[in-house]
């Protein structure tokens, strides 16, 4: 920008220059070289314009730049601070996802304890009922057998043939 400002000017003072030593000659030389000088003279000033609107919106850039970079620094260093925490959320978790895991790993130990414990038991308890079952059969049997045989022995009189001491003892003892 500066050195195009630096050109126009420049080239300003040669045309400049050369119109003063071409002053002598005819009037519509003048002219010709009048209009150019003055062609130069506005592009020189649009020039000098343009340089001014460009130091305008570069100013007003930079001032966005700077405003812009200082929002995003202390914005990465808000977010980089919440990462270190999260980090540290996160670190936590997995400690207690790794305890939990553990946990539950023990505890699937402890129901497959219990539950062999709970069907050997309902085995054992299967085993205890049907011996109770066949024993309180043999048992029923036996006492229906052993009032058939008072009955028959009643219907012979056995209890007739012991003496009377005896037969008091036993009556003591069955009564």
């Amino acid at each position: 920008m500066k050195s195009s400002t630096a050109a126009c000017a420049a080239v300003f003072a040669l045309v400049l220059s050369a119109s003063t030593v071409l002053g002598a000659r005819t009037r519509t030389s003048d002219r010709t070289i009048t209009q150019v000088v003055k062609l130069l003279q506005d592009m020189l000033d649009k020039s000098k314009a343009d340089g001014d609107t460009e130091r305008e919106l570069f100013a007003k850039h930079k001032c966005y730049c700077d405003e812009n970079k200082a929002a995003k620094t202390q914005e990465i260093d808000t977010l980089s601070k919440e990462i270190d925490l999260l980090g540290s959320d996160i670190d936590g978790l997995r400690a207690d996802t790794s305890g939990l895991s553990t946990d539950v790993a023990k505890l699937k130990e402890d129901m497959a304890t219990n539950k062999q414990a709970r069907d050997q038991a309902t085995a054992t308890r299967k085993k205890d009922n049907a011996a109770f079952v066949a024993l309180e059969a043999d048992l029923t049997d036996a006492v229906g057998k052993m009032d058939q045989a008072i009955e028959a022995l009643a219907d012979i009189g056995a209890d007739q043939t012991l003496e009377n001491a005896a037969a008091a003892d036993h009556q003591k003892f069955m009564a």
